[in-house]
């Protein structure tokens, strides 16, 4: 009998574990998202020292915010430029 309760109370655990992880996937975390809304703004971009002529590069769809996959393609983008020198 507590094994068996054992092994629910560690069953019940792993679940909500599961769901708080999957609560957080897909979130775009980066320290210059001050605002923690997962997209940078041109100010966020800017006080981060990121090149602000770059902003409008990663800008992709020009909504004036930088998302996740935005700053991922940026990013590669760069260190593929860095990589070549």
């Amino acid at each position: 009998m507590r094994f068996t309760r054992l092994f629910i109370t560690a069953g019940v655990v792993l679940a909500g574990s599961a769901t708080m992880a999957s609560a957080a996937e897909g979130r775009f975390i980066h320290p210059a998202d001050t605002s923690k809304d997962d997209r940078i703004s041109k100010a966020e971009w800017v006080a981060y020292k990121l090149p602000a002529a770059d902003f409008a590069v990663a800008d992709k769809n020009k909504d004036g915010l930088i998302d996740g996959p935005e700053f991922v393609a940026w990013d590669t983008a760069q260190k593929a430029k860095h990589a070549g020198h």
